[in-house]
């Protein structure tokens, strides 16, 4: 399911990064790429590795996603992503903090919208019976 959700955090964060003026073009890969390792591993550490082989805790997903930008998920992401685009980019510190701010709620939101959150913030429903429905039960 991890999977699931990263494949659509991709195509936003390639599409923010691409239109980002202070991301010089020769560096939009390594940028995307860089944002995308660094939330699936904040992921992975916010909702406890590995859960019943699905790799995520359904119940706490909801609770991270719906959380917006004063959630300690979305803080904690935010710091990690500033972090590795100054270590793994060379971006400046303060392009890395505008990029971060620019696409990590655009990502939050394409995943909850795209994975069938309900307007409740109920995101781990709506994606498990997303998931549930493409495997046709």
């Amino acid at each position: 399911m991890l999977d699931t959700i990263l494949n659509t955090a991709k195509d936003y964060i390639q599409s923010a990064v691409a239109n980002n003026a202070e991301v010089p073009n020769h560096q939009n890969s390594s940028v995307s790429n860089t944002i995308l390792s660094t939330l699936g591993s904040s992921l992975q550490s916010h909702l406890g590795g590995q859960s019943s082989g699905s790799g995520l805790n359904l119940s706490q997903l909801g609770n991270l996603l719906g959380g917006g930008n004063n959630s300690n998920f979305y803080n904690n992401t935010h710091s990690s992503v500033v972090d590795s685009l100054i270590q793994k980019t060379g971006l400046n510190p303060q392009v890395a903090h505008n990029v971060a701010s620019a696409v990590l709620p655009g990502v939050v939101s394409a995943i909850t919208s795209k994975l069938g959150a309900n307007a409740t913030g109920n995101a781990a429903g709506g994606i498990l019976g997303n998931l549930l429905g493409k495997a046709g039960l």
